[in-house]
């Protein structure tokens, strides 16, 4: 692969995850109507849940953006 590539890809994932991690926590703030089509013992509709999976979610692309940069550095 080519060196900028990587650079761009892991700067981009990292760019995805925290915007991700922002736009879950937001959607998880506003609570219980937006998730309304989910069943009603549904363990994911409580906002503890929902910020959660957010943070987990956003985690796994930021460090996957994370390797990409390493390898970029590790490369140039």
């Amino acid at each position: 692969m080519n060196h900028q590539f990587l650079g761009i890809v892991g700067g981009f994932l990292v760019l995805s995850g925290a915007i991700l991690y922002l736009l879950r926590n937001k959607l998880a703030r506003a609570g219980v109507d937006g998730w309304a089509r989910l069943p009603e013992n549904a363990r994911f509709k409580t906002y503890e849940r929902q910020l959660v999976w957010s943070k987990i979610a956003a985690t796994v692309v930021a460090a996957a953006g994370l390797v990409f940069l390493a390898l970029f550095m590790l490369r140039s």
